[in-house]
């Protein structure tokens, strides 16, 4: 029994988040709520589900305790094959994770702490910029997903603080601290670097001030064009390496190899459109209702489908305000849920894979609209 280890880690959330109240960063509510969030993680591994269901958040705790302990490169991590990237994917985020300043790393709920931590720093943050509101607001405070992965002891929350963080950079035109911000994920969340440097130049080419110049948006098509002929053969390589592996994880996990027979890749232009076409619906809503295997997934399909009407109505009250600005980010979004769907097979790992994806969508538009349009989505507690 090491859970009173974890007090320590729990006092510190509430501390800060104490400190956030009295100084009017945050009001009352929403104080009230981030301390009752701040005991999830007791309520998840070895009490809702066995921690051994996520079985990599053994490795972070691990890396943690040893680097805690002054040991920064722990052999079992150098010793490992090099090619399974352990050494990136784990060692480095645990860096991050370990100078956070709670006590103990006792436990395997110990990391849900520090990254309930990192995400409250981070929504702290973001709430003071003074667009937070709403929609929006509702959406990051009681998104199931980002509830819940914010409170596992993995990198997933590491990950998604710093695209975050990137997009408000992007957003006020920070570039500099743009690319130092989403530095660590080429390191350790790699497909994200790329997918953050896609957010960059959607941004930076689609410019609301050239709507009207048709010869820059003409220029620009010839480019894409001619970039798509010269690279999509590599691009599909790429593509269907990660679609193969991904599916081989799925088909092990279900202890069924003979599946593996039932592959099918991406072959051509026409491949790529018409699975593109079922990614999408596929990303959003797997597993569906008639596909729920278990009451995690049960759960899952319903967060999917209150997920889809949530978006629906945001991207409409989004695009009355600004067609424009909507329209860019949502390129992004299908662009990346589309990949998801091409790539990711099993329901648990694309909802892990999706949800930061969603969440910088929801956050990015909202502060794009504040910053173009001066734009806050309303309140749902109007005053009398």
């Amino acid at each position: 029994m090491t859970w009173y280890f974890d007090l320590p880690n729990v006092l510190v959330c509430v501390i800060v988040t104490v400190i956030a109240w009295r100084i009017k960063i945050i009001p009352n509510w929403i104080a009230i709520l981030l301390v009752i969030y701040s005991f999830i993680p007791f309520f998840l591994n070895d009490f809702i589900f066995p921690s051994r269901y996520m079985k990599d958040q053994y490795a972070y705790w691990r890396a943690i305790g040893e680097i805690r302990s002054l040991n920064f490169y722990p052999d079992f991590f150098i010793n490992a094959d090099a090619r399974s990237g352990l050494f990136e994917k784990i060692i480095i985020p645990s860096w991050f994770l370990s100078i956070l300043p709670l006590p103990f790393v006792e436990s395997i709920k110990s990391i849900g702490f520090f990254n309930r931590f990192s995400f409250l720093i981070l929504f702290l943050w973001i709430y003071s910029k003074n667009f937070l509101n709403g929609m929006p607001l509702l959406f990051i405070l009681f998104y199931p997903s980002l509830l819940l992965y914010t409170s596992l002891s993995l990198k997933d929350p590491l990950v998604l603080v710093f695209m975050l963080m990137s997009t408000i950079f992007l957003i006020d035109q920070k570039n500099i601290k743009f690319f130092i911000t989403i530095l660590p994920l080429y390191f350790f969340k790699f497909q994200n670097f790329f997918f953050m440097i896609l957010l960059f130049f959607i941004i930076s080419i689609f410019k609301e001030k050239k709507i009207n110049n048709k010869g820059y948006y003409f220029l620009l098509s010839l480019i894409i064009i001619f970039c798509s002929i010269l690279f999509f053969d590599d691009m599909i390589y790429e593509l269907n390496a990660y679609r193969k592996g991904f599916w081989w994880e799925d088909i092990r996990l279900s202890y069924n190899t003979n599946l593996f027979k039932t592959y099918e890749p991406i072959t051509g232009i026409l491949s790529f459109l018409t699975n593109g076409v079922i990614a999408l619906p596929s990303s959003l809503l797997k597993p569906l209702p008639w596909n729920v295997e278990n009451i995690y997934q049960a759960i899952q399909s319903i967060e999917n489908i209150c997920l889809l009407f949530f978006l629906i109505v945001f991207i409409k009250k989004a695009h009355n305000q600004n067609a424009f600005v909507t329209g860019r980010w949502v390129l992004f979004f299908v662009i990346t849920m589309i990949i998801h769907g091409l790539v990711v097979y099993n329901a648990g790992t694309l909802a892990r894979y999706k949800y930061p994806f969603i969440t910088i969508f929801v956050v990015g538009l909202a502060y794009d609209l504040y910053k173009v349009n001066g734009y806050r989505f309303q309140t749902i507690f109007k005053k009398k």
